[in-house]
């Protein structure tokens, strides 16, 4: 029985075992409609992963890439494990067929192993959304989103910005950047890393916080082209995709025309958030 789901205007079917329990945070994104899905996803658990045909055009320690004709095919590994879990394989444009190996089924409920098996940043590409590694955060109108590299200190600071200005984290750990009737907005994404806050909603961005840990707290608005290279660090980016590099800088260029990006050094007290709140003032208003 196929299941339907929605992501930004994407439309999607997943067909699967029934012995199989979709994780949560997909959940949130599963939809009843009549409306035709857009791509069909057929889930099978296998003893073997299936052999790869065509070119290999990537190759890192947890993915390889393989291309024939107009396809695309995909191996997945964990980092430092050379056995592979799961595969993706394009049958068609809108038909994919995915493999999970079967002992690593225990893993399906990781949302990072889920939803990789699905490339589904390749299809938000497709509807010029992409997706950005931050915490995302509410504040009175709109979302302000705290990036940076692993372990920077995006939770620390949402947390402080919730215990002391009664702020609302929406995701812990990514977002769907997507331009909607002339603005730029943070969507839904069934993402959210170690913190397990996942919501699917969709507010406005006031800005993007880039940070720093220092014992000073200090920052300073980007330069353009300073924040399109610190989005971009962050963007999820098909490297070996010319088209999909390209597409991501031109969205990219687009939303630091529009977003105020900030890079914020910062401790873990409360003046942390006065001083950004200062910095911040007219955005927020």
């Amino acid at each position: 029985m196929m299941k339907k789901y929605q992501i930004a205007d994407f439309i999607f079917g997943i067909h699967m075992e029934e012995s199989l329990e979709i994780l949560e945070n997909f959940k949130k994104f599963v939809i009843d409609t009549d409306e035709e899905v857009q791509v069909e996803y057929f889930l099978e658990v296998v003893d073997k992963l299936p052999e790869l045909d065509g070119e290999c055009v990537s190759q890192r320690i947890d993915l390889k890439v393989y291309k024939k004709d107009d396809l695309e095919y995909r191996r997945m590994n964990f980092m430092g494990m050379e056995e592979s879990y799961g595969q993706y394989e394009e049958i068609s444009q809108n038909q994919v067929k995915l493999y999970l190996k079967r002992e690593f089924v225990h893993m399906i409920n990781v949302d990072t192993v889920f939803v990789s098996l699905f490339a589904m940043e390749k299809r938000m590409l497709a509807k010029d959304a992409m997706v950005l590694h931050c915490s995302v955060l509410k504040v009175k109108s709109g979302v302000i989103l705290f990036s940076g590299p692993s372990g920077i200190g995006k939770s620390t600071q949402a947390g402080l910005w919730t215990k002391y200005r009664k702020a609302r984290v929406i995701n812990g750990d990514r977002t769907l950047l997507k331009k909607e009737n002339g603005r730029w907005m943070s969507l839904g994404w069934p993402i959210c890393g170690s913190s397990e806050i996942c919501y699917n909603e969709a507010y406005p961005v006031k800005a993007v916080i880039f940070l720093g840990q220092a014992e000073e707290n200090d920052g300073r608005r980007l330069r353009y082209f300073d924040a399109i290279k610190a989005m971009i660090s962050q963007i999820t980016v098909n490297g070996w995709n010319p088209q999909f590099v390209e597409k991501i800088w031109n969205l990219t260029e687009d939303f630091a025309a529009q977003i105020p990006v900030f890079e914020y050094g910062c401790n873990m007290e409360e003046a942390a958030v006065d001083t950004l709140e200062n910095l911040l003032l007219d955005i927020l208003e």
